[in-house]
């Protein structure tokens, strides 16, 4: 593992040497509300057979651990997964937590904007939860870019709709821009509409994944994608259902700037 700026530890799993990567992008889920864009991230990782290739310990996540089911405790963590197609190579990112603090997520988005920038990242993908108080019988994804030609790209989706204002908070709302203002690489951030008290929303994270499977032409089975997904022995652990609870907060309300 390496130290970086006295604010996270990385542990590489596989070099990636960008000379060999075609055309890449990165899609960023990391968790928030009802867990939209990780469960959408995890099921494209899954989908698509993405591979790990570099873990992230940021020191401002949340102060606990995570236990699974049989009683094994693992260090809260992020990781970015990459996948090779033929005609394009896509980057993924998800985690086990948000950073808890406005410093630890800057130092935390920028760490992951230089490291896209070091790829040859040309589009930068954000998927996140638009907040509700219902629960949207199908739910829309309302698009925000940081150029008129990706907002007009992804909004013209049959199930998209353009932001209409408002804020972005976490991890999935400045990643895209950071990107943009310290690299020039365009980005949009792609939310879901769920309801605010949600846990979980496979329904919203569906929108998500059906809205990229069309507009990237990933060819993805969409049925059999959610029978892989359910039949998942370690689902919960892959979502990390508990990483935004202490034992002592169970039953409350999980961080409120997350989306």
């Amino acid at each position: 593992m390496t130290e970086r700026d006295g604010m996270m530890r990385i542990k590489v799993l596989k070099e990636i040497d960008p000379s060999t990567l075609r055309d890449p992008i990165a899609i960023v889920g990391m968790p928030g509300i009802a867990r939209v864009g990780k469960l959408a991230v995890i099921s494209l990782i899954v989908g698509l057979g993405a591979e790990k290739i570099m873990e992230v310990f940021p020191y401002d996540f949340p102060a606990w651990v995570i236990v699974n089911k049989n009683g094994v405790s693992k260090l809260l963590r992020s990781a970015f997964f990459i996948w090779r197609g033929e005609d394009r190579d896509i980057f993924f990112l998800t985690g086990d937590a948000q950073p808890i603090s406005p410093h630890g997520l800057y130092q935390f988005t920028k760490f992951v904007a230089e490291t896209f920038h070091n790829w040859g990242c040309k589009l930068i993908i954000s998927l996140a939860a638009y907040s509700m108080f219902r629960i949207p019988k199908t739910p829309r994804v309302h698009v925000a870019a940081t150029s008129d030609e990706l907002l007009e790209y992804f909004s013209e989706h049959r199930n998209a709709v353009k932001y209409q204002g408002g804020t972005i908070t976490g991890a999935n709302g400045t990643i895209p821009v950071f990107c943009k203002t310290l690299f020039g690489i365009d980005g949009v951030a792609l939310l879901a509409e769920t309801h605010e008290n949600l846990r979980l929303d496979p329904n919203a994270s569906r929108a998500l994944v059906e809205l990229l499977n069309d507009k990237l032409e990933l060819n993805l089975d969409l049925v059999e994608l959610e029978r892989k997904i359910r039949g998942l022995k370690d689902l919960s652990d892959l979502l990390g259902i508990d990483e935004e609870e202490s034992p002592e907060e169970r039953g409350k309300p999980g961080w409120p700037y997350v989306i």
